[in-house]
């Protein structure tokens, strides 16, 4: 079963960055948890509010949502990324979000539509230090385990 935070009750303060150590891949990574009341949550996985698919582009699996009337969930997201870009202040953080726009990577089984309204749980794993052709990266980790369509 996977435990999902409501976006309106997530608290940023609540999540924790662990060491960066390497898996088994040699990646270099993060893990995050969150934790409030004793419970300790492996990952976050936030429960998004009703959003409005922009476009899915199945040959990268890349998902784009319209956060622009969902204020307090965007301002959630865009302080968690200010976070985790604090880590690391001179690495450039790969953005999942802007102001209005979400982009997230889904399973290629996804049969969503641009129009569609849905809503997904976003479940963050690790902070990644990834190497590219201009330097290091950070990059957040993340999957989308569950998708609802509400309308399409």
């Amino acid at each position: 079963m996977l435990l999902a935070i409501p976006y309106q009750i997530m608290d940023i303060s609540n999540i924790r960055i662990d060491p960066y150590t390497k898996d088994k891949r040699e990646r270099i990574m993060a893990p995050l948890q969150y934790e409030k009341g004793g419970l300790i949550i492996q990952g976050l996985s936030i429960l998004s509010p009703p959003l409005p698919v922009v476009s899915y582009d199945s040959s990268m699996n890349r998902l784009t949502l319209n956060i622009t009337h969902q204020r307090l969930f965007a301002s959630k997201l865009l302080a968690l990324q200010d976070r985790f870009a604090e880590t690391h202040p001179m690495i450039p953080l790969q953005r999942l979000c802007t102001s209005s726009v979400l982009t997230l990577y889904v399973y290629p089984s996804c049969s969503i539509q641009p129009g569609d309204l849905i809503r997904c749980i976003i479940r963050l794993q690790n902070l990644l230090l990834v190497e590219t052709k201009t330097g290091m990266n950070l990059r957040i980790q993340h999957s989308i385990p569950t998708v609802y369509i509400i309308k399409n």
